[in-house]
């Protein structure tokens, strides 16, 4: 029976993993330095078609699009014919994903509170075990349960709340797409460092409460180790006549919604919803942080890839907002501690001197009075792009623990 039991499960096992979407053949194109009105001109093809851009069009920078084997020719053929060089960044997609997989889940060892690592990547029920792990070793610390997603997960953030009310809020968000799997992991390597290393900077916990979501798009996370790794938007059901799920969730929100940068084609990868906070997993984040008194200080939003320090807004080419000045030389100052690490740069830029792209989570923030936000992107600059080694999440880790610092010394500056 313990035989037949064994050769079930390995069955289901075999069917799991043949049941991954296979991005054999697929390879990704990098364009050369792009003019304005070949950045618009590829722009367009993004709202227009469903390629998958790995890094948006933008003046003066480089495209990343990833394209199968059967449009290969025709996309080739179409650049070429607007004048657009390009050359293979990504020779096989497929390669690297294997390359990259995760070990088989490990349970936690003895005598510690968490399976947890930063040597490989790890799932939704991983993450929630560790900041839960946090929770429960902090009298501090406590775990707020702020809804649940579309498919019935719970989304859980973890509130440090030892500098107690009336003290500044911080609300820290990670993994808002799915694929960018370095996202959560650096952000529970800079929490985790925050926590448990207390003694070395007591300050940070004494005087501002933290309020962190590892998971901001638990469907899409959890399906990116299912089913397909390189899924990036929720996996709710938009009614498409050809079954394509999902919204962006980092263009569904509630500011300058649908003006700039969105697709309404269902089947897109920039689509922004039939309306604002059409995902319930926003609508849970945005009740959730309206409810932090006062409004957090900061707001920090963890993604990848592309090595930015991105400062708001992002909706429209100039639309800064009035402390701009501040949180522009604080992305300067945050970005040089970050390289003295490891010689990693990150560019301080304008998110929409980037590209200008309505309904992301980190306007909205801004929009309801959060003094500095920021949008990390993280490690790398398109060699490996969303599917990267995991030897360099802990590198990443201690980049980014430089910046944060950073900028967590100049909220403290304003703390009395």
């Amino acid at each position: 029976r313990k035989q037949k039991m064994k050769v079930g499960a390995l069955c289901c096992l075999v069917v799991a993993v043949t049941a991954q979407k296979s991005y054999d053949g697929y390879k990704v194109l990098r364009t050369g330095t792009l003019d304005q009105d070949k950045a618009d001109l590829l722009r367009d093809v993004q709202t227009d078609t469903h390629l998958d851009f790995w890094k948006e069009p933008a003046p003066g920078r480089s495209a990343d699009i990833m394209t199968s084997s059967d449009e290969m020719e025709s996309v080739m053929a179409w650049l070429s014919s607007n004048g657009i060089t390009f050359h293979t960044m990504v020779e096989d997609v497929e390669t690297l994903i294997q390359e990259t997989k995760p070990a088989a889940k490990t349970a936690k060892s003895e005598g510690k509170r968490y399976a947890m690592d930063w040597a490989d990547y790890h799932d939704l029920d991983t993450l929630n075990e560790f900041i839960t792990a946090l929770a429960d070793a902090n009298d501090f610390a406590s775990i707020i349960p702020i809804g649940q997603s579309y498919e019935g997960r719970e989304m859980k953030v973890l509130a440090i709340t030892k500098a107690g009310p009336g003290a500044p809020n911080v609300f820290l968000e990670s993994g808002i797409h799915a694929r960018e799997w370095i996202s959560p992991a650096v952000a529970t390597y800079v929490v985790r460092q925050l926590v448990e290393d207390y003694a070395d900077h007591p300050d940070y916990l004494d005087k501002i409460n933290w309020y962190f979501l590892p998971s901001a798009n638990p469907d899409g996370y959890t399906y990116t180790f299912t089913d397909d790794r390189l899924w990036r938007k929720t996996r709710s059901d938009t009614g498409s006549a050809a079954g394509c799920k999902g919204v962006d969730p980092n263009r569904n929100w509630g500011f300058h919604f649908g003006e700039t940068g969105v697709s309404f084609d269902k089947c897109s990868e920039v689509y922004c919803g039939e309306e604002a906070f059409s995902e319930v997993e926003m609508q849970n984040i945005r009740d959730f942080v309206l409810t932090l008194d006062p409004v957090p200080v900061l707001g920090w939003c963890f993604h990848s890839y592309s090595q930015l320090w991105l400062w708001p807004y992002g909706y429209d080419y100039g639309a800064y907002p009035e402390n701009y000045k501040e949180i522009q030389q604080l992305a300067i100052d945050a970005s040089d501690a970050l390289y003295a690490v490891h010689g990693t740069v990150f560019d301080p830029i304008n998110s929409a001197d980037l590209y200008p792209a309505a309904g992301a989570s980190d306007d909205w923030y801004k929009s309801i009075g959060m003094r500095f936000v920021f949008t990390t992107e993280l490690r790398d600059t398109g060699r490996y792009g969303f599917v990267l080694p995991k030897d360099q999440i802990i590198p990443s880790g201690e980049e980014m623990w430089a910046g944060f610092t950073t900028v967590v010394n100049k909220v403290l500056e304003d703390v009395q």
